[in-house]
């Protein structure tokens, strides 16, 4: 039977052929790795973002520390006979984590002691750079197996080029024997006078990594060597690589493959250097000491990282 010519005729159906799907799957696939790269930026610049705010809360607190003592915290003991707590532990009541301060027993002062677990293994997003990958750690060593946190911010020890267990040395027994710290190990104690070379040139805190290794507890403890953690020296440049540790410090130890200048035939694993290093791309973040914070290229002139990096020397700094 005909159809009636009233009747509408449905056109025929047709689907993709196989060119026009893989045609579409390409323009698809290439928009996304046009907008992919662009995402990540983003997220990273985020990140940055909220780094730069840890190290401003860092800052804030450390001048709310010095307005209440009326002195810096000092880094840790200067003695070997345990990891002490560092000045982060110190500062944390002007961070909003005074409850937990009021935990700490700075008569027991080893990370390894069996005391202050709480403090050990409290994560604090304030001290934590969130490009950083790496967050509670498992140390081992000799007959002591205890977790703890990491934090990815040090102190700026000044630019010394050597770090050795005894503190006084720390404004350099070599070559570069300029500027000074305002943070020091054991006993004595710094105010915000000392930094004469300007609070708005002279950096007081940046970045560090969050070591691999089984003893690494940046930032939280501060042992007779500051390189433990929670210090740094400026005379690395941001981001500078060694061999040693995922490229972050160089030790002046006949173990080790790169050693600092001053490394001599005898073996001395507490004397160590270590820069200023970030998960970020370029350089690091870095704060000052009128508390502002600023992101340092890692291709910055040594000289002027050097001079940023002292309390006292004088230098003259081109800001450009």
């Amino acid at each position: 039977m005909c159809p009636s010519p009233s009747e509408p005729v449905s056109p025929p159906r047709r689907g993709f052929t196989l060119v026009e799907l893989l045609v579409v799957i390409a323009i698809i696939g290439v928009l996304i790795a046009l907008l992919l790269p662009a995402v990540q930026q983003a997220r990273e610049a985020a990140r940055r973002m909220q780094c730069t705010n840890n190290l401003k809360n860092i800052g804030l607190a450390l001048h709310n520390y010095h307005d209440t003592y009326q002195k810096l915290p000092y880094l840790g003991f200067d003695d070997y006979s345990g990891d002490t707590i560092s000045a982060f532990g110190r500062i944390l009541p002007f961070i909003e984590q005074n409850a937990l301060y009021e935990t700490l027993d700075f008569t027991h002062v080893r990370a390894n002691d069996g005391r202050n677990t709480l403090y050990r293994t409290t994560p604090l997003n304030v001290y934590s750079c969130p490009s950083e990958t790496v967050t509670l750690g498992e140390s081992n060593s000799g007959n002591h197996h205890w977790s703890h946190q990491r934090y990815s911010y040090g102190l700026c020890v000044g630019n010394t080029n050597y770090a050795q267990q005894d503190a006084n040395n720390w404004d350099g027994l070599w070559t570069y024997k300029n500027g000074g710290s305002a943070f020091k190990m054991g006993y004595e104690i710094f105010g915000l006078n000392i930094v004469t070379d300007g609070t708005s040139n002279t950096i007081m805190a940046s970045e560090l990594p969050m070591n691999t290794n089984d003893q690494g507890w940046q930032g939280m403890y501060a042992a007779g060597v500051y390189a433990s953690g929670a210090g740094f020296t400026g005379y690395l440049g941001p981001n500078t690589r060694s061999s040693v540790d995922g490229g972050r410090r160089c030790w002046d130890s006949k173990d080790y493959i790169q050693k600092i200048p001053c490394h001599n035939s005898g073996d001395n694993w507490r004397s160590a250097t270590f820069a200023a290093f970030s998960m970020h791309p370029g350089g690091v973040n870095a704060a000052n000491f009128d508390a502002s914070v600023t992101f340092v290229p890692e291709t910055i002139d040594i000289w002027t990282w050097r001079a940023r990096t002292s309390t006292n020397g004088g230098e003259v700094i081109n800001n450009n």
